[in-house]
């Protein structure tokens, strides 16, 4: 009987691509009458994303209470804004809208009578030049004029109609607002795990990496246009309100708002907004500074070309940068088929939709060509066959801020098995639902800390890695990541029956480190247990077997914890921690896991997790038989203090003691972490140095110590850790009152 689900062949999965696609296509179409709001709510929280993660990150609020108070915010400032001035600049808008499709009329009537009264030919220094020739034909530039209009009038016209909406107090109007706001919330909420569940999804391929730099490289394109363009469109509201105005053009502050709003639409926009106020202009029944129609046409348009010229030389390099890396031309002919596909919407999303297009393109078009798909790479692998840079382009990396002890912001998880005891029992803010996981200190794809305080405060820890390696890590870690990862756990139901593969084992098959752990239980309740190794007799074999049909739980070896026990777990050790437990988690830099068992949970939606059945009977240490908790051993330590060695062999009793350690001489420290428990008495002072070989890290379980480094001092308070860079130097752990610490290098 086939135990296991066959996988599926090229067709099926043909099949059912095909049929997610029509149906994905179907439901937009059904849809398609709230794309536009959708999309509007996206282009909203994305540019509010900066801000809010800057409040996040410097508040101790969690990012829903954040989101809504800057939502809400934004929300006054646009009543209290279109209160004050919104009605008159929008009323301005909608005499606009209505009165330019008239003066192109009477504008292309003047250009025809113009060109009838013009002579055939005059004589210039005895030559006799056709005027004719040199003017136009109508017919032609009536034709192109009229396409461009063609292009602006469901622009003006959208505007206007919106205008008018929005000053009678339309129901309709107001309703879409809110439900624009109410789909942005949600989105802005949600935007943190986007990029995870991007590589996520691209994990499984071994693809992670191209995912999130193609992710970030698309993010870059659309951050630095939108918000850019945002910034642009107010700034030249602004400046051509106040030009026109001083002008004494009728209609300034519509203007303003129309050349503001064009300014989402790349090339084409500013153009037509300097068209719209020579129009006015030309048409004003009473010309400023007793000039002429045309003269006061033509000084309007040389403001307008001066604002221009201000805007492409000095706004846009700084605002705008080369977001979108893309020739004009490209860049307009882009516009206008975004415009005639999708209307205004089309029009504005089209420049970034093909920059992005053109940063997808590139790297399908390198790996259909087997080239390395991203420049920088292509540039390494140039200099490596050259040998040779230049050091006058070589670009010296920032110099460092003095370092100091970084504290960081937790990253959470939400996973099945979690509870509210990080809260309730560690006094820590959690945002809503179900807690698992917090990161203390970590630099991985699925989790970034951020520096909490200091001059590096709101960096991550990669951002940090990546400029200064040498200063935070030293110069003895061989790696180019962050080696560990710190976590607390809280179980308030049983954890999957698991293993982690060794370092060679994830590499080749994952991407990522392999997982040595180490678990100090902070709490336990009565009764709580976890699954440590397997029972005596069971081998390959045999488990697999039973694996296959989910009877495995006479097979694995279950042990009581209590407060202060610690768990050493090397990679390929079958285990779980049960209910009732709250325990703080050191090990490697990795975040694969192979599922043996789940206990027959679902997820939302009904779906069961995966299970990876044959990649844990690959990796699985089948010496970890009925292992037990030792004592750990007790190091030397300076008076005031014991020292105990966690992540050690030693710490690992009963049958498996003897097949782990088969010599006298055998190492038995891990080989990635060092953890050492410090019980220190109140008045006790540990020496320490960071000599710029390794980092280390401090962590407080109870009681309180404060640090001392250079004339300066960081508390250590129950329950919080302390990042040492390799530079830092000399320092000083003093133990204030009675505490248990962890000193980890």
């Amino acid at each position: 009987m086939q135990t296991t689900s066959p996988p599926w062949n090229t067709t099926t999965k043909a099949i059912v691509a095909v049929s997610a696609l029509a149906l994905f296509c179907l439901l937009v179409w059904v849809f398609r009458g709230l794309l536009q709001q959708v999309v509007l709510a996206v282009i909203l929280a994305y540019l509010l994303h900066p801000l809010i993660s800057l409040i996040d990150r410097r508040t101790p609020a969690n990012r829903v209470t954040v989101v809504l108070t800057v939502y809400l915010t934004l929300a006054v400032l646009v009543i209290a804004t279109f209160s004050l001035v919104g009605v008159t600049t929008f009323q301005q808008a909608l005499d606009l809208s209505r009165r330019l499709p008239g003066w192109f009329e009477e504008g292309l009537a003047q250009f025809q009578l113009l060109q009838e009264q013009l002579p055939e030919s005059i004589v210039v220094a005895g030559m006799t030049v056709p005027v004719a020739g040199l003017v136009p034909q109508l017919p032609g530039w009536n034709e192109l004029f009229s396409q461009v209009f063609d292009l602006l009038q469901p622009i003006l016209g959208r505007s206007g109609s919106l205008a008018a909406s929005v000053v009678t107090g339309t129901v309709a109007v107001l309703g879409q607002i809110l439900l624009i706001f109410i789909i942005s919330i949600y989105i802005a909420v949600d935007i943190p795990r986007i990029g995870n569940m991007i590589a996520n999804i691209a994990h499984k391929p071994g693809f992670r990496r191209d995912a999130e730099r193609l992710t970030s490289s698309v993010s870059q394109v659309w951050a630095a246009y939108m918000r850019g363009q945002a910034v642009l469109a107010i700034i030249i509201f602004v400046l051509v309100s106040v030009v026109l105005g001083a002008l004494g053009v009728d209609n300034a502050l519509g203007l303003g708002l129309l050349s503001g709003a064009l300014e989402f639409l790349p090339v084409i926009g500013p153009l037509a907004g300097a068209g719209a106020a020579i129009f006015v202009a030309f048409f004003q029944s009473d010309p400023s500074f007793g000039l002429t129609p045309l003269q006061f046409a033509i000084a309007v348009a040389v403001a307008m070309i001066v604002i221009q010229q201000i805007e492409n030389t000095l706004l846009v390099p700084r605002i705008v940068g080369k977001a979108l890396n893309l020739h004009p031309l490209l860049v307009m002919v882009s516009v206008i088929m975004g415009a005639s596909l999708a209307g205004l919407l089309g029009a504005i999303l089209a420049a970034p939709v093909v920059a992005s297009i053109r940063i997808l393109g590139e790297y399908a078009w390198h790996k259909m060509l087997d080239l390395p798909p991203f420049l920088d790479e292509d540039h390494g692998q140039a200099e490596a066959m050259n040998n040779s840079v230049s050091a006058s382009e070589e670009r010296p990396s920032p110099e460092p801020p003095d370092v100091y002890p970084l504290s960081f912001l937790p990253v959470f998880k939400d996973y099945v098995w979690g509870g509210r005891n990080l809260e309730t029992s560690l006094g820590r803010k959690l945002p809503d639902g179900l807690i698992a996981e917090s990161w203390e200190i970590a630099a991985h794809a699925n989790g970034q800390s951020r520096v909490a305080t200091g001059p590096m405060a709101g960096s991550t820890l990669q951002e940090l890695l990546q400029r200064w390696q040498e200063q935070l890590i030293g110069d003895s870690v061989e790696l180019d990541t962050f080696p560990l990862l710190i976590k607390l756990l809280d179980s308030n139901s049983w954890l999957s029956v698991q293993v982690h593969p060794d370092d060679a084992y994830a590499q080749e098959h994952a991407g990522d480190l392999g997982k040595t752990e180490l678990w100090v239980i902070l709490h336990a309740e009565p009764g709580a247990e976890i699954i440590y190794g397997l029972k005596a007799g069971v081998d390959r074999e045999r488990f697999a077997q039973s694996a296959a049909t989910g009877a495995i739980d006479s097979m694995l070896h279950r042990i009581p914890i209590r407060t202060g026990d610690a768990v050493y777990i090397p990679a390929g050790t079958v285990h779980a921690l049960g209910p009732g437990a709250i325990v703080a988690e050191i090990q490697q830099n990795s975040d694969t896991t192979y599922r043996l068992y789940d206990w027959g949970r679902t997820e939302d939606g009904g779906r069961s997790r995966p299970l990876h059945v044959q990649q844990a009977l690959d990796v699985i240490d089948w010496r970890m038989v009925e292992p037990s908790i030792a004592p750990p051993p007790i190091l030397s330590a300076p008076n005031g203090w014991v020292r105990e060695a966690l992540a050690d062999l030693r710490t690992i009793g009963g049958p498996a003691a003897s097949s782990l350690l088969t010599t006298e001489d055998e190492p038995t420290s891990c080989p990635y972490f060092q953890v050492d428990r410090l019980t220190g008495q109140p008045g006790a002072v540990w020496d320490g140095s960071c000599d710029g070989s390794s980092f280390h890290i401090w962590g407080c379980l109870s009681g309180s110590a404060s640090l001392h480094w250079h004339g300066q001092t960081a508390a250590l308070r129950e329950v919080s850790w302390l990042l040492l860079p390799a530079a830092l130097g000399a320092y000083e752990i003093r133990a204030e009152t009675h505490c248990v610490l962890l000193k980890i290098q």
